[in-house]
């Protein structure tokens, strides 16, 4: 075996990555956080969309985040796929507490003080020290990095050798992505995934690798220009 790139199928575990497709609130431009927002028109056509382009993979496990929009999403992939999707709690979406279903001008109706602090935030620069603030009610961070470990683990575990597909958020997208490339969720992070995106996580040996992110081929219109996000 050629160490320097050949691997153990039996070893290794792939993790296909769904962001759930569009909802009125991603219209809006709220953060939907818990909220159980359904999918409207156009994301249900993502879903179908997406689903076709999940056959190349030949998953053998189907998993969901609870909340309706995930859950539909994930609903049509396993129609194409014959696949029963499983609903995994640490799949729900980053818990964004006072930000939960609200856009930055009703957030600054409520707090002020938050407001300016995220205006802030979402303009610094890549070199910018500034960290996160802190938004009552949300999510600790930590414990939303120990969630995403578990459900890596449960995925390396009970699928070695073969392909799961998980449907979930934006958030749980951009932390796990973070996650994986070791960085800091106090901080900016430099992945944004569309909804009904296909993105690859790659397990082998206790090391994740970044196969692919936020593939949108399979749905139509160009690929919007991305910014910084709270999270």
């Amino acid at each position: 075996m050629n160490k320097l790139f050949d691997i153990n199928p039996e070893e290794a575990t792939r993790l296909v990555l769904v962001r759930h497709g569009r909802t009125a609130s991603n219209v809006a431009g709220r953060i939907q956080g818990r909220a159980d927002v359904p999918l409207d028109p156009t994301g249900l056509d993502e879903a179908q969309a997406v689903a076709r382009a999940l056959r190349r993979f030949g998953a053998t496990a189907l998993y969901t985040s609870p909340l309706s929009r995930a859950c539909t999403t994930a609903e049509i992939i396993g129609r194409e796929l014959s696949l029963t999707p499983q609903v995994w709690e640490d799949l729900t979406e980053y818990d964004f507490g006072l930000m939960s279903e609200r856009n930055l001008e009703e957030i600054g109706a409520v707090d002020p003080r938050l407001y300016v602090e995220l205006d802030a935030w979402l303009d610094a620069g890549r070199d910018d020290p500034m960290l996160r603030p802190e938004i009552p009610g949300a999510e600790p961070l930590d414990t939303f990095a120990v969630r995403i470990a578990a459900f890596w683990n449960h995925v390396e575990a009970a699928h070695r050798g073969g392909t799961a597909i998980a449907v979930t958020h934006g958030g749980v997208l951009r932390g796990m992505f973070t996650l994986a490339a070791h960085g800091d969720l106090r901080r900016h992070t430099p992945f944004w995934a569309d909804n009904c995106s296909i993105s690859v996580l790659d397990f082998y040996r206790g090391a994740v690798v970044v196969r692919l992110f936020n593939d949108t081929g399979h749905l139509p219109g160009p690929l919007k220009p991305g910014r910084n996000q709270i999270l």
